[in-house]
C-alpha cells in the first residue's frame, strides 16, 4: 500500500511539473509571437530561447505577461554584469590602444549604470507603476548603442563588445515590448 501512495505522489508531483512547465513554455511562446509582430527589433527565436532559458531556472516560472518582464529584465542585468565583468578584462589586456581602452571604461560606466536602472525597472514593474519602468528600460537600452557607437566614431576601430552589445540590446527590447503589452491592457 505504502510503496502505491508513494507513486501516487511521485506522479502527481511530475504531472504538475510538466503542466506548470508546459504553460510556461506556451506563455513564453504566445508573448514573445505577438511582440516580434509589433516590434520589429525583436528576434522571436532568440526571445523564446532565452526567456526558455531562463525560466527554467525559476521555480516557479512565471505565469502572467508581469513576470515575464520581471525574469527578462533580470535576465538583462544579469548580462548586463556579465559585460561589466568582461569590461573589466579587456581594460587589463595590454594589446588595445588608448583610444579603444577610453571607450572601454565609458561602456564600464554605462553598462555599472544601467544595473541601477533595471533594479529600479523591476521595482517600478512590480508596484505597477509602468511609465517609470518604460523610462528605466529605455535608458538601459540605449547603453548598448552608446557604447557600441563610440568604437565607430575613429576610422578603423572595431568594437570588441559588439556580439555582447547586441545580446544586451535584444533582451531590453524583450522587456520594453512585453511592457508595452502590459501597458495597452491597463
Amino acid at each position: 500500500m505504502k510503496f502505491s501512495s508513494y507513486l501516487l505522489i511521485l506522479f502527481i508531483f511530475l504531472f504538475l511539473f510538466v503542466f506548470q512547465s508546459s504553460n510556461s513554455s506556451n506563455l513564453i511562446s504566445q508573448s514573445c509571437k505577438e511582440a516580434s509582430k509589433n516590434d520589429p527589433n525583436l528576434k522571436y527565436d532568440f526571445c523564446v530561447e532565452s526567456l526558455e532559458d531562463g525560466s527554467s531556472k525559476l521555480q516557479p516560472p512565471p505565469s502572467n505577461l508581469e513576470g515575464l518582464v520581471c525574469m527578462s529584465t533580470q535576465l538583462t542585468k544579469s548580462n548586463g554584469s556579465n559585460m561589466v565583468s568582461m569590461i573589466s578584462k579587456l581594460l587589463k589586456d595590454k594589446s588595445y590602444n588608448q583610444y579603444v581602452k577610453a571607450c572601454l571604461r565609458d561602456c564600464f560606466d554605462l553598462y555599472s549604470d544601467s544595473l541601477w536602472d533595471l533594479d529600479d525597472a523591476v521595482v517600478a514593474i512590480k508596484q505597477k507603476d509602468f511609465d517609470t519602468a518604460a523610462i528605466k528600460l529605455s535608458a538601459s537600452l540605449d547603453n548598448s548603442d552608446t557604447c557600441e557607437d563610440q568604437f565607430k566614431e575613429k576610422k578603423g576601430e572595431t568594437s570588441p563588445l559588439t556580439k555582447e552589445n547586441q545580446v544586451y540590446f535584444q533582451l531590453n527590447v524583450i522587456s520594453l515590448a512585453f511592457l508595452q503589452m502590459i501597458r495597452q491592457h491597463y
